[in-house]
């Protein structure tokens, strides 16, 4: 059988003789030994007329015979690796992430297991198509995995939405490389790592924080005047609740519970007390007044981030204060946008001060 997986790999056969060679292939591959079969699926993995039906029975065994046929056979369509990558392991699923070229199908399966070495693979991978919302998802899972991060910063192509969200996890050369190479104005990028480090500081450090440990946070980014406007705004655009609260009491410079009941009020005139007790820029007062109208009803707010369903309620409301959606933006980008809109004074819909996002490929 080996000897006429070889005869197959070297293309000088016909049809009729490659019929026949498949028929003892089918013969005996199913009492061969695994060694065997590795063997024959490494002559086979670079034939570019290998029969599919043996192309995806060598890919569907055991990770030793798949590899090579995973890795670099082009008898395996997009739908038969993504089934792999579905039924089988995670070696599995790492030995088609080296494949020269990757689709997008592909690659957005990779990224979605989560794991390192596949979403390596494809950053580095020029040759992988990846989609801007994957990107996000692995900055998500990825953003203080510095190989994967300079992984990115390195492909030849990047969405601007995706170069300004490196901006705030990258330093040194690589900032500087992603700067000059996409023009990104100095005075916006110095706000997009103060954004970016807020960020950080409510999605990690704050969430896994007892109620008295934040109010003890608060009151000391309180006290080294790091409590800014614009992350008490940020808390209340993601839903933590449990930093909000206690932020804005020391704001407005009242007991928390009669924050609570000044949001509770359903008169219309207590988000606009709060508003007015924090002493926040008259600009900022459509957001924060109709966020705060957004809140009353969720029955969590003192415990957390707010529930599933609560972030799609606030992009609705800050999309509308920027004239519309950016589909490349993520989430936390767009809650970025608004605020740094909001802190330059611009009237809605007139456009941000700083350089608009704009697609990469201009560059």
């Amino acid at each position: 059988m080996l000897r006429v997986g070889e005869v197959l790999a070297s293309g000088v056969v016909g049809l009729e003789e490659r019929l026949i060679a498949y028929a003892i292939i089918d013969r005996v591959l199913p009492e061969a030994e695994i060694e065997i079969r590795a063997e024959l699926a490494k002559f086979l993995k670079n034939v570019p007329w290998l029969d599919h039906r043996l192309a995806t029975r060598l890919a569907n065994d055991v990770l030793e015979v798949a590899e090579p046929i995973l890795a670099e056979s082009l008898a395996l369509s997009d739908e038969d690796l993504l089934a792999v990558i579905d039924r089988h392991s995670i070696g599995h699923a790492r030995a088609i992430a080296k494949r020269s070229k990757l689709t997008a199908p592909l690659t957005t399966a990779l990224i979605k297991t989560e794991d390192e070495v596949c979403v390596l693979r494809v950053a580095s991978n020029d040759n992988a198509e990846i989609e801007v919302g994957s990107m996000h998802r692995m900055m998500d899972r990825f953003a203080e995995n510095q190989p994967v991060v300079e992984a990115v910063s390195q492909r030849s192509m990047l969405p601007l939405a995706i170069v300004e969200r490196l901006t705030a996890v990258v330093g040194g050369k690589v900032l500087q490389k992603l700067i000059e190479r996409y023009d990104i104005p100095a005075h916006r990028v110095s706000r997009l790592i103060q954004h970016g480090r807020e960020h950080v500081l409510l999605t990690s450090f704050a969430l896994d924080q007892s109620a008295d440990e934040i109010r003890g946070l608060v009151e000391r980014l309180a006290d080294n005047k790091l409590l800014t406007t614009s992350l008490i705004l940020r808390a209340l655009c993601l839903g933590n609740f449990t930093f909000l609260l206690p932020a804005l009491a020391l704001q407005a410079r009242i007991p928390s519970r009669n924050v609570r009941l000044l949001i509770a009020d359903e008169s219309g005139r207590g988000a606009e007390r709060l508003f007015e007790h924090c002493a926040f820029e008259p600009k900022l007062k459509g957001l924060f007044i109709r966020l705060i109208e957004l809140s009353r009803n969720v029955r969590s707010r003192r415990f957390g981030f707010a529930p599933a369903g609560w972030r799609a309620e606030v992009l609705a409301v800050i999309d509308l204060e920027l004239g519309g959606a950016n589909a490349e933006q993520s989430f936390d980008q767009r809650v970025t946008e608004v605020l740094m809109r909001l802190e330059n004074g611009k009237d809605r819909g007139r456009g941000p001060e700083v350089t608009p996002l704009r697609s990469a490929s201009a560059h």
